[in-house]
């Protein structure tokens, strides 16, 4: 596994809402995939079947290089809400709860939404977000609660 490296998404928003992952799975399923192909924004997707997840199918999505994980698993009342947006990897990540994520499901090219073990959304995924979404202006308006800037 020393070949590989992770990208900071991967380390600080896919391990933290994933708990459960090993990054040796993620490794797997790009060695030995049962499916793959190029995706747009010069990235890579990897499906394989994961035993120790009861043979659930794992999509794992690399950079060009095949080599940096941006990964992504297959298969409550919002208190924080933090967009965090990775422009490595061009992907944004809405965090809708501190609880880790059970389970993700693609809704779209590109989309996923990660739900918690109670079925409750937890976090949307989205690649190539430069692309899907406006990210040279956010606008807020009549949330409920304090609002706050975090520079990168």
């Amino acid at each position: 596994m020393g070949e590989y490296k992770f990208t900071p998404y991967f380390e600080n928003e896919v391990l933290r809402k994933r708990p459960y992952l090993k990054k040796e799975w993620c490794t797997r399923v790009v060695e030995n995939p049962i499916r793959s192909e190029a995706q747009e924004g010069n990235r890579y997707r990897f499906w394989g079947k994961i035993p120790e997840l009861e043979n659930r199918v794992l999509r794992v999505v690399t950079l060009a290089d095949k080599v940096n994980d941006t990964q992504r698993l297959p298969g409550q009342r919002i208190q924080t809400m933090k967009l965090n947006y990775y422009p490595d990897t061009d992907s944004l990540y809405i965090d809708l709860s501190e609880k880790p994520s059970s389970e993700s499901r693609e809704v779209s090219e590109g989309i996923v939404l990660d739900y918690d073990s109670h079925g409750n959304l937890v976090g949307i995924d989205i690649d190539n977000a430069s692309k899907k979404v406006q990210l040279k202006e956010l606008t807020l308006s009549k949330l409920p609660s304090e609002i706050r800037t975090v520079a990168a």
